[in-house]
C-alpha cells in the first residue's frame, strides 16, 4: 500500500512539475544520433543548450534531468527563464514502461533536453522513450551537467532561488 501511495504522489508531482511545456520548432544544431517514430535523439553541446535555452524566438525547449531526485536537490542546470526550469523525471522512472508513456503523455510532440551527470543517463532514457512511441525532437546534453559546470553555465542547488 506505501508503494502505490509513493508511486501515485510521484505521478502527481511530475504531472504538476509539467507547466509551461513550449511549443515550436528549433534548427537542429547537433548530429542526429537517431530517427525513430517522428522524432530525433540529437546530441548538442552545452553551449548550444545554453543558446537554445536563451533564444525565445524559436519556441522553447524543455530541460529535463533524469539524474536521482538527490542529484536534483543538489544542483542542476540553471536557465534563464521561469518558464524552462528543469524537470526531474529520473532514469529509474523512465525504464518502467507505464512511466516512459506517461512521459511521452505530458511532454507529446515537444523538444526536449535529457541531461544528467555525463550524458550515459540521458542518452539510454532517449532511447527508451524514441522505443516508447515519442514524437518529437530529443536533445542530448553532451558531457551533461559535468560539461555544463566546466564551461562556466550557472547551476542552482536546493530550491532552486539564488544561483
Amino acid at each position: 500500500m506505501v508503494m502505490k501511495l509513493k508511486a501515485v504522489f510521484l505521478v502527481a508531482l511530475l504531472l504538476f512539475s509539467a507547466p509551461y511545456i513550449g511549443w515550436g520548432e528549433k534548427e537542429k544544431n547537433g548530429s542526429v544520433i537517431l530517427s525513430s517514430h517522428g522524432g530525433e535523439i540529437i546530441n548538442v553541446t552545452v553551449q548550444e543548450v545554453w543558446e537554445m535555452l536563451n533564444n525565445e524566438e524559436d519556441g522553447k525547449q524543455i530541460p529535463v534531468d533524469v539524474r536521482t531526485f538527490q542529484e536534483y536537490y543538489t544542483e542542476r542546470i540553471a536557465t534563464p527563464h521561469s518558464y524552462d526550469k528543469p524537470r526531474l523525471y529520473p532514469l529509474q522512472l523512465i525504464e518502467i514502461p507505464i512511466f516512459a508513456k506517461i512521459f511521452n503523455i505530458i511532454f507529446n510532440g515537444k523538444d526536449i533536453i535529457l541531461y544528467c551527470r555525463t550524458a550515459h543517463r540521458s542518452y539510454i532514457a532517449a532511447k527508451i522513450l524514441m522505443d516508447s512511441g515519442w514524437n518529437g525532437n530529443l536533445y542530448n546534453m553532451e558531457g551533461g551537467i559535468t560539461a555544463w559546470k566546466a564551461a562556466g553555465l550557472p547551476t542552482v542547488k536546493g530550491l532552486g532561488i539564488g544561483s
